[in-house]
């Protein structure tokens, strides 16, 4: 905002404005006032100028002028001996190329750097936020004004205004506080606030957020109140307690900080508490609900490019929650972050070391099924360690080795536990034909594995080892074509894994993979269509396996094609084909269009139950969906709706409709919503059908709320 101290700051010359400041400014009486350094405080400058004693009257274009800024009136006067300068008549104040402040009359104190401003207008170029006052006083950087009006819509005929009994704005911090104020729509007052306080700047200050507001006929009402705490550049966090009183109280705190490579640590925790009478009513398992979530990425951690490992890095994605409820309870962005597939949430942490020759990682993960009252059965992997030697030569051309270990904890509270330790030694031999067309390898491949089991009392488990030479060789040929119109690249591979010896003592459970004891036969391959422009339009990608000695040959089949046209249509297909039922397993498909005003998508997706298990891709459960959803932008207004339907059970899954329209200073929208989700009770996961209608309202850039009305 303008500090109008700055008025009478340092001035080099009149020549700085000289691309913006009007002709008329230019060879005029005009006094100049310099410091001890003899360098210009301030320029006064006006068509006429009049010396009368110790005053100085300039009438006529009136000038005042800075470095940052410049003030015009219709007449100023100067008071040599007080200090004082007076602009009355048409007074504004100019920031760059934008009016930036507008009042009849300025009076400025300069040795006490205060000045009276009658009637008062002040606006912000970036925000449009204006404040208009019968008067305003500014004193040490901060203005105060009486019967303010403040609003960002047109000055004449404002949609909404806030009118206060006075207001205080600090031109340092960016902060405006008003007392008394009346939310107004037009003339009419819908809201009273005894005080409120705003930052008008961009830079990040502690202090109270927008509530959110709703009513709900099992929570009842709902209030949420966020605080932001802001106190160093480096680190914020927002604490956000709120209350429902049909079923209780809690918080959630979010927390940010940024380390010295600009990278963002995001971790979030809260609690809430049901009444026991909730409790009863749904017969919850769960009486608390609480949860903490965790995400950071970084690379070079402790590394230097100097030393042996020359790079190093760490990933952490952790959520840990009591139940599937608390991401109802929390901020709509929890559940965004969390790896959450289904009723699956995973959390991973990975720290990796590599160097030129060798790599080390250490891994953890652990797995949280929220339809289950207790997870005390879920086999973990904490930790998981593993050393590679990367690929090197050995004594002849095209002859290559590496080397692979890796120790696995397989740990769980309740149920057998296991530690498996296994060594891949492949030894690779490549040679390529046909002018490089074809390139084929071939590699004998020694493998170890053993485990250890422990807490083995309800089920009796001798340890295992494994021991086996196999070979597996590869042929593969990549090739390039560019045509007149597109270009078209192609890649396919065959593999064939034959076995050699094996020798195999104790038990292995079903999530233990033994490579080599079986001949197997893999074709795969992908290819890609770009236009003249180098943009791809069609990419395709497909794999089937031969299980040769198994009584079920085919394993599935997988393809995939993607297909962009003209920048807007997109269509995506996905099928997995299982030989074994004779039926597809699991297939995706969708179709999208994302125009300038118009997105829309209808999708399909469902996977048997007789599909295989995949936790590492989030592949369990039966699945029957239709999705499809649409949002269009008009002129003043958007209008959105989105549906998912199980087709199998025959019920709608969720589905809202709704409009928004917005204008420069307002907007606001409706949707009603309907949603089936799941809550952990005593007896396991149950459906709950959930309707309401949710109100949006916003006043910009000062205020904006939620109100949910629902069952």
């Amino acid at each position: 905002m303008l500090k109008l101290s700055k008025v009478f700051g340092i001035v080099s010359s009149v020549a700085a404005f000289a691309l913006f400041v009007p002709n008329f400014l230019q060879a005029r009486p005009s006094i100049k006032q310099f410091n001890s350094q003899q360098e210009a405080i301030f320029e006064f400058l006006a068509d006429d100028m009049e010396y009368s004693q110790s005053q100085v009257i300039g009438k006529g274009h009136a000038t005042v002028i800075n470095l940052d800024y410049f003030v015009t009136a219709n007449e100023a006067t100067y008071d040599t001996q007080s200090g004082e300068i007076t602009l009355s008549g048409n007074v504004n104040a100019y920031k760059g190329n934008a009016l930036y402040l507008k009042a009849q009359k300025i009076k400025i104190k300069m040795q006490q750097d205060y000045s009276f401003l009658e009637p008062f207008y002040l606006q912000d170029s970036m925000s449009g936020l204006w404040v208009d006052a019968k008067s305003a006083q500014y004193d040490k950087n901060v203005y105060q004004t009486e019967d303010t009006t403040i609003s960002t819509c047109s000055v004449n005929n404002p949609i909404w205004q806030l009118k206060a009994s006075k207001s205080q704005y600090d031109v340092n911090e960016e902060w405006l506080s008003v007392w008394n104020p009346r939310l107004c729509i037009y003339d009419m007052p819908v809201l009273y606030f005894p005080y409120l306080s705003f930052s008008l700047g961009y830079k990040r200050k502690s202090g109270l957020l927008y509530p959110e507001i709703g009513n709900s006929k099992d929570d009842g009402f709902l209030y949420s109140q966020p605080i932001f705490i802001a106190p160093q550049e480096e680190w914020d966090m927002t604490f956000a307690p709120q209350i429902r009183t049909k079923r209780g109280a809690g918080f959630y705190n979010e927390f940010r900080i940024i380390d010295d490579r600009d990278e963002m640590l995001w971790a979030n925790f809260g609690y809430f508490g049901d009444t026991d009478s909730y409790q009863r009513t749904y017969d919850l398992e769960n009486q608390a609900h609480f949860g903490f979530q965790l995400k950071y990425e970084r690379k070079d951690l402790l590394t230097k490019s100097q030393n042996y490992f020359y790079e190093d890095g760490i990933y952490a994605d952790i959520s840990q929650i009591s139940d599937i409820d608390y991401f109802r309870l929390t901020d709509r962005d929890t559940r965004e972050r969390a790896d959450l597939q289904g009723s699956l949430l995973t959390s991973r942490l990975n720290y990796f070391l590599k160097s030129e020759n060798d790599y080390l990682g250490i891994y953890g993960r652990y797995y949280s099924d929220l339809e289950k009252t207790s997870n005390a059965e879920t086999l973990q992997t904490l930790p998981q360690v593993q050393y590679h030697r990367q690929m090197d030569s050995l004594f002849l051309d095209n002859l290559y080795y590496s080397f692979d270990y890796q120790a696995k904890n397989w740990t769980r509270p309740k149920g057998y536990r296991a530690v498996q330790q296994e060594a891949h030694l492949p030894i690779l031999y490549t040679q390529s034909f046909l002018n490089d067309f074809v390139n084929l390898s071939a590699s004998p491949i020694f493998y170890a594995t053993q485990i250890n089991y422990s807490n083995t009392k309800q089920k009796k488990l001798e340890d295992g080892r494994y021991y086996s030479q196999y070979y597996q060789f590869k042929v593969n040929s990549d090739l390039v074509k560019q045509y007149e119109d597109f270009g078209h690249t192609i890649s396919l591979e065959s593999s064939y894994i034959l076995p050699g010896f094996d020798r195999e003592k104790g038990d292995f459970q079903d999530f233990f993979t033994l490579p080599g004891h079986r001949q197997e036969l893999r074709f795969g391959g992908s290819q890609y269509f770009y236009d003249s422009s180098d943009t791809l339009f069609l990419s395709h990608r497909f794999k089937q396996p031969f299980y040769l000695e198994d009584n079920h040959k085919m394993g599935e089949f997988e393809n995939e094609i993607q297909y962009f046209y003209d920048y807007q249509w997109s269509f995506l297909s996905s099928i997995f084909y299982s030989h074994q039922k004779a039926k597809i397993s699991e297939a995706t498909h969708q179709v999208r269009y994302d125009g300038e005003y118009l997105n829309a998508s209808f999708g399909h997706f469902f996977r048997q139950s007789f599909a295989d298990i995949d936790w590492n891709r989030g592949r369990f459960g039966e699945a029957n969906y239709l999705m499809a959803g649409f949002e269009k932008e008009f002129e003043s207004i958007d209008i959105f709706a989105s549906a998912g339907y199980d087709y199998k059970e025959r019920y709608f899954k969720t589905w809202q409709v709704g409009f928004e329209t917005s204008i420069r200073c307002f907007s606001f929208g409706l949707k009603y919503v309907s949603e089936i989700y799941p809550m952990l009770t005593t007896h396991g996961t149950e459906a709950k059908d959930d309707k309401y209608v949710l109100f949006t309202i916003k006043f910009i850039p000062l205020l904006s709320s939620g109100v949910k009305v629902g069952n």
